[in-house]
């Protein structure tokens, strides 16, 4: 005898032939609707309450209970068709799986992930069941807080706009922060280098007015500066490469008012002549022989050599 709610062979086959009969089976989606209730019956009441009114030949109560399953509203088509395998053929679902999780682990790998192996396979495995695809995937990866850095590709990027950043003179701007939110989102494709650089070039557009119009057209603020770093490897008789943008008058250089109090383009002869003003140039031979080539000019025109 067969257990209460669970048809023979014989009783299956007769409720099928009468569904059959009824034109029912014909249709593709509610074959597969009862090879899904024979499967997750047991998961959620809903759906034994479909199986119950297949058996009684209440079809549109059999469609009403599979609608209101907790089943059929938490998931998506692809998640119920996963979780039917998942109860029905252990096989195929592992198989899918499997698939899945290599996938996924190969694009992540190429994407530069860095994420134990282990915790990989659990959130792989969550993600498949829900249906998730791999984007959906990344998603979930990354608001686990079990990332532990970066590599690859999405590394090499970061590497390349910080470069980017300080060449326009606003690294000092952009911190560890900014730049871990930035590598999430080259990692989930929320954004791009294109439009980090263009941030970057606004960033160095506001904080060096004067040449706004130079630098959204993409000229580096080093290329912009060379001239004043040059001035003061020459007038200071410093290494040109040791001059940064921390250096104080650099940047006030760059960041010149004029006379109408905007923003402009500090002239070259001004700067050079503050730098002659400055304490340190009084300690450069360029001071040292300016000065003797005016005391001897003073005592050649005092008659005095």
């Amino acid at each position: 005898m067969a257990e209460p709610g669970i048809l023979t062979a014989a009783q299956l086959a007769a409720q099928n032939a009468a569904a059959e009969k009824s034109g029912v089976l014909s249709n593709p989606q509610f074959a597969e609707q009862i090879q899904m209730l024979l499967a997750l019956k047991g998961i959620d009441s809903k759906l034994e309450e479909a199986w119950q009114a297949y058996l009684a030949g209440r079809y549109d109560d059999m469609q009403a209970a599979i609608l209101a399953s907790n089943f059929y509203k938490n998931n998506n088509s692809t998640a119920r068709s996963r979780l039917q395998a998942k109860a029905s053929q252990p096989g195929a679902y592992a198989d899918g799986l499997n698939k899945y999780g290599l996938a996924t682990r190969k694009s992540l790998v190429a994407s530069g992930l860095k994420m134990d192996a282990k915790l990989f396979e659990g959130l792989a495995a969550k993600a498949y069941d829900s249906g998730m695809d791999e984007n959906q995937l990344k998603e979930l990866i990354v608001n686990s807080g079990l990332v532990t850095g970066y590599g690859g590709a999405v590394l090499g990027d970061t590497s390349a706009l910080k470069s980017y950043a300080n060449s326009f003179g606003v690294g000092k701007y952009l911190d560890d922060k900014y730049w871990t939110q930035k590598s999430q989102d080259l990692f989930l494709g929320r954004t791009t280098t294109e439009d980090i650089e263009d941030e970057v070039r606004n960033l160095a557009a506001s904080a060096f007015p004067g040449y706004a119009d130079q630098i959204k057209a993409g000229i580096s603020v080093d290329s912009l500066a060379s001239a004043y770093k040059g001035a003061i490897a020459s007038v200071l008789e410093k290494d040109a490469d040791s001059v940064t943008f921390e250096d104080p008058r650099l940047r006030a250089a760059l960041q010149y008012v004029g006379p109408d109090g905007k923003p402009a383009v500090k002239p070259l002869w001004q700067f050079e002549r503050e730098l002659r003003m400055t304490p340190e140039w009084e300690l450069t031979n360029n001071a040292r022989t300016t000065v003797d080539n005016l005391t001897y000019k003073a005592l050649s025109d005092m008659g005095l050599v």
